[in-house]
C-alpha cells in the first residue's frame, strides 16, 4: 500500500504553518503547496528542526495559474501519491486589482477558482476515507454571489467583497462537493478559524498602528485559528463527518438553506464550465470538470 500523504497549500505561514507543524508532530508524512520556495525552505527546515519528523516534502503550488496547477497535480499522479486528506488553506485578499495567469480576478482566481481545480484533480489519487477540508472565513456571512462573481473591473474593485465572495463561494463549493463525493466516502468539510492575527488583517493605513495596539490582541494565534483544521484532518472524531463547518472542535452543517440557494447550483455548474473554458487554452490539454 502506498504511503498516504498530508497536503496543505500555502503551508508556508501563519495558519498554514501551524497546521503543517501540528501534522509533522503527529509523525504524518506532509507535502507542503507553496508558490514561494525560497520563502518556504526555511520554514520547511524549522518544523522538521522542531518536530524531528523529516517526511516533509516541498513542492511548488501557484494557485494563481492553471499551468502551475496542473504541473502539480500531473507530478503527484505520475508518482502515485496516495491523498489521506487535502488541506486547502492557501489564500489571498489583494489591496488592488489584479488578474490571475488565467485572466480571473486574483482574489477569486486564488481562494477559490485555483482551490477549486486542484481539488477536482487531485480527486483521482483519493479514497475511501480521504478527507478535503477548507479553510472559510467568517465573511462568508457578508459575501453575495450573482452574475458578476466571475468579472469585475479595476474601477469597482473592493478588496473586503472580493474576499468574502470568495469565502461564500468555497463555503457552498464544499457543501455541493460533500454530497457529491459521499457515496465514494470522501469526506467534505470547511474549517473556520475566526478571527486570526495575520498580515491578512493589515489595512496598509493609519488604522493599523491603533488595530496593533487595541484590537490585535484580543484575536486568535494561528496555532488557536488552525485547530478546526486540524480536528477535521486528523481526528478519529471527524471521520464520516462531510458538509459541515469545523471551529476548533465543534462542528455545525453547512445549513440547507445555504445549499439548496438558486446561487449555489448555479455557481457550482458555472465553475465547471469556467474552468473547463480556461484549461481548453492550456497547451495541449483539455478536460472537463
Amino acid at each position: 500500500m502506498n504511503k498516504e500523504y498530508y497536503i496543505i497549500t500555502g503551508a508556508n505561514g501563519s495558519i498554514g504553518q501551524a497546521i503543517t507543524e501540528e501534522l509533522a508532530r503527529q509523525g504524518l508524512s506532509i507535502i507542503m503547496a507553496c508558490r514561494n520556495l525560497a520563502k518556504s525552505q526555511p520554514v520547511q527546515q524549522q518544523i522538521i528542526e522542531k518536530t524531528g519528523n523529516t517526511d516533509i516534502t516541498l513542492l511548488p503550488l501557484d494557485l494563481a495559474s492553471f499551468a502551475s496547477i496542473l504541473e502539480f497535480a500531473n507530478r503527484l499522479s505520475q508518482d502515485s501519491v496516495a491523498i489521506q486528506t487535502l488541506i486547502n488553506n492557501a489564500g489571498v485578499m489583494n489591496q488592488h486589482y489584479s488578474q490571475t495567469a488565467d485572466g480571473f480576478e486574483s482574489t477569486i482566481g486564488v481562494n477559490y477558482i485555483g482551490t477549486v481545480l486542484l481539488t477536482r484533480l487531485l480527486l483521482p489519487l483519493m479514497h475511501p476515507g480521504s478527507r478535503i477540508v477548507t479553510t472559510t472565513s467568517l465573511t462568508r456571512y457578508i459575501g453575495k454571489i450573482d452574475e458578476s462573481f466571475f468579472g469585475g473591473s479595476p474601477h469597482d474593485y473592493k478588496r473586503f467583497e472580493a474576499y468574502s465572495k470568495s469565502k461564500l463561494a468555497l463555503t457552498l463549493y464544499t457543501a455541493r462537493l460533500a454530497q457529491e463525493l459521499r457515496p465514494r466516502g470522501i469526506w467534505v468539510n470547511a474549517a473556520d478559524p475566526g478571527v486570526v492575527d495575520t498580515d491578512m488583517i493589515t489595512m496598509h493605513s493609519w488604522v493599523d498602528p491603533l488595530a496593533n495596539r487595541f484590537f490585535r490582541p484580543f484575536i486568535s494565534t494561528p496555532q488557536e485559528g488552525a485547530a478546526g483544521a486540524i480536528f477535521a484532518a486528523t481526528s478519529p472524531e471527524a471521520y464520516g463527518v462531510t458538509g459541515e463547518i469545523f471551529k476548533k472542535k465543534k462542528h455545525t452543517p453547512i445549513p440547507p438553506r445555504v445549499i439548496h440557494a438558486p446561487k449555489a447550483l448555479w455557481l457550482y455548474e458555472e465553475t465547471g464550465k469556467r474552468i473547463t473554458e480556461a484549461l481548453s487554452k492550456q497547451p495541449a490539454h483539455e478536460e472537463k470538470i
